[in-house]
């Protein structure tokens, strides 16, 4: 499939907000994420990371031309690679579980339901959906509609005991339930049904540009006014996790103006070297994303919320660089992920 400029840039920006956002929820003590900067970061990795991710997922998903079946494999083998990160980014944590005697329940580890797990869920439930020939959109659409209405209670209903570790993938207010289904998969589910809907999109954008705009303006209005709350869940991480219609709907909202900026930005400045460099982090976004948790997971283990704000920037710059660096030395090798 043909690259697209725009998606590559979208996952670059997203996995630098990505690494900022781990470093400040694992390394940086409570006063750090309590102030302005703290709760900033913790705002750049919400909707801008996550979000991102998984929209262009659904949306590359639809475009794909591989069958139901080979998406779904790749499906199986995101999630069976979200268990093997998951022991590798605590792999520290798990060593002193074992010979120190922290005492932490380690399966709420080996089991914490990161994003890898919430990708490869989707794609198996998304890829069915290529199996109908007609209405994928409209089943799409309802479906994204079901799975806002429902979060709320399901999070809320899906809470059977502490040491329950499959509704977590699911749903459920559980702590170590970081991107259940309901609401994340709301996400792809919406990059599905842009895709499919593109060309529509792109004609009612050209023939009918005044109500186009309007609509722009009308959702640039409705996330200034719901700012404020967007804001406040964004940064208290177990609402965010858990969120439901309105959040996400404000959220659709506030990444619509991102790839509207994004693309007035391409639009003058396409082939620059930043804009390059940050393409080519969105193109390698799957190993990017391994070795920087493997990387903040097992130092975290050390320091663990007990770094001061104002050593933000030198681990960031310091973690940035050498992700980039070990994603460069990889992507040399030539040996690619078999996702």
């Amino acid at each position: 499939m043909k690259r697209i400029l725009l998606a590559d840039l979208l996952k670059g920006i997203a996995a630098f907000f990505m690494v900022q956002i781990h470093i400040t929820e694992l390394f940086i003590d409570n006063a750090g994420r309590e102030s302005l900067p703290g709760q900033i970061s913790l705002f750049l990795g919400g909707p801008f990371a996550a979000v991102v991710f998984m929209l262009v997922m659904g949306y590359f998903l639809a475009k794909n031309r591989r069958s139901p079946l080979q998406n779904m494999l790749r499906g199986v083998k995101i999630f069976i690679l979200g268990f093997i990160l998951n022991i590798g980014l605590n792999f520290h944590l798990l060593l002193k579980i074992k010979f120190s005697d922290w005492q932490f329940n380690p399966l709420e580890f080996i089991f914490g339901v990161d994003i890898l797990f919430l990708a490869g869920l989707s794609i198996l439930l998304l890829s069915a959906l290529k199996f109908f020939k007609k209405g994928q959109a409209l089943i799409a659409l309802l479906l994204l509609i079901s799975i806002l209405t429902l979060s709320g209670s399901m999070n809320q209903k899906l809470i059977v005991s502490d040491h329950y570790y499959i509704l977590p993938f699911i749903a459920g207010n559980y702590s170590w339930s970081y991107f259940p289904l309901f609401p994340w998969l709301a996400y792809p589910l919406a990059g599905y049904i842009f895709a499919l809907q593109e060309e529509n999109f792109s004609r009612f954008l050209s023939q009918q540009k005044m109500i186009a705009g309007s609509v722009l303006v009308a959702i640039a209005v409705m996330v200034a006014l719901f700012f404020k709350s967007g804001f406040i869940t964004t940064i208290d991480l177990p609402l965010y996790y858990h969120h439901t219609i309105g959040y996400a709907v404000w959220a659709l909202g506030l990444i619509t103006l991102w790839v509207f900026l994004l693309q007035l930005f391409l639009k003058y400045f396409s082939s620059t070297r930043v804009s390059d460099f940050i393409c080519w982090t969105g193109r390698n976004i799957t190993i990017f994303f391994i070795i920087q948790w493997l990387i903040i997971g097992n130092i975290s283990t050390a320091i663990y919320q007990t770094v001061d704000m104002q050593y933000f920037a030198y681990y960031l710059a310091c973690i940035y660089a050498l992700t980039v660096l070990l994603t460069f030395l990889f992507e040399k090798t030539k040996i690619r992920l078999p996702v």
